[in-house]
C-alpha cells in the first residue's frame, strides 16, 4: 500500500488549463486467472487508483473490464477489492462489458460524462499507458492524467495487446 501512495499525485501541483474539481478514476482491468482471481498486476491497479481517489474525496472511480473467468469479470473483482478496503460503494461505477482497451475507453468515457465529472485521471500500468491514453483520447476522453506504475518487461502484456489489435474487428456485446 506504501508504493500505491507514493503513485498518487499532489492535490496541489494541477497542470494550467486542466479543471481537478470532480475527475473521474478509471482503473483499468487486466486478466483475471482461469480461476477468476486477481492478479499482481490488477491488486497494484486497484491500490493506486485508491491512493489517487484519496485526493478528490469527491470523486467516482470507475472499474472496467470484462473477460469473465469462473463467473467473476475485472470490474467486478476491483469493486469488490475497493468495497473491502472501505471504498464507499456510491463512489463505485461497474463497467464489465469491456474486453480490449478500445472498448474500456469506449465503454468508460460516457460513463465518465454521465456522472458529470471535469475529464479523467487514467490508472494503468506502465507498459500499458501509451496504448491506454491513445484509446481514451480516440473515444473523446478528457484527459486530466495518467497515474501508472512500472510493470516490468514490456512482453508481459502481449496477450493483452493482441486483444486490443484484434477488437476493433470483435462484435460487442
Amino acid at each position: 500500500m506504501a508504493f500505491a501512495c507514493a503513485a498518487a499525485p499532489h492535490a496541489a501541483a494541477q497542470p494550467a488549463g486542466k479543471d481537478f474539481t470532480k475527475p473521474a478514476i478509471v482503473i483499468l482491468g487486466y486478466g483475471l486467472t482461469p480461476d477468476g482471481w486477481m492478479r499482481p498486476i490488477l491488486y497494484t491497479r486497484v491500490l493506486t487508483g485508491l491512493a489517487v481517489a484519496q485526493a478528490f474525496p469527491q470523486s467516482p472511480i470507475i472499474v472496467t473490464g470484462g473477460n469473465p473467468k469462473n463467473g467473476r469479470t475485472e470490474a467486478g473483482e476491483m469493486r469488490n477489492l475497493l468495497r473491502l478496503l472501505g471504498f464507499p460503494a456510491n463512489r463505485i461505477i461497474v463497467e464489465d462489458k469491456a474486453n480490449s482497451t478500445v472498448q474500456n475507453a469506449q465503454f468508460s468515457v460516457p460513463l465518465a460524462e454521465k456522472a458529470d465529472t471535469t475529464g479523467i485521471i487514467l490508472v494503468t500500468s506502465s507498459t500499458h499507458q501509451g496504448r491506454a491514453d491513445g484509446n481514451f483520447a480516440d473515444a473523446g476522453g478528457n484527459m486530466l492524467a495518467t497515474v501508472s506504475f512500472p510493470d516490468g518487461n514490456p512482453q508481459t502484456n502481449i496477450t493483452q495487446f493482441i486483444r486490443d489489435v484484434l477488437s476493433p474487428l470483435t462484435p460487442i456485446g
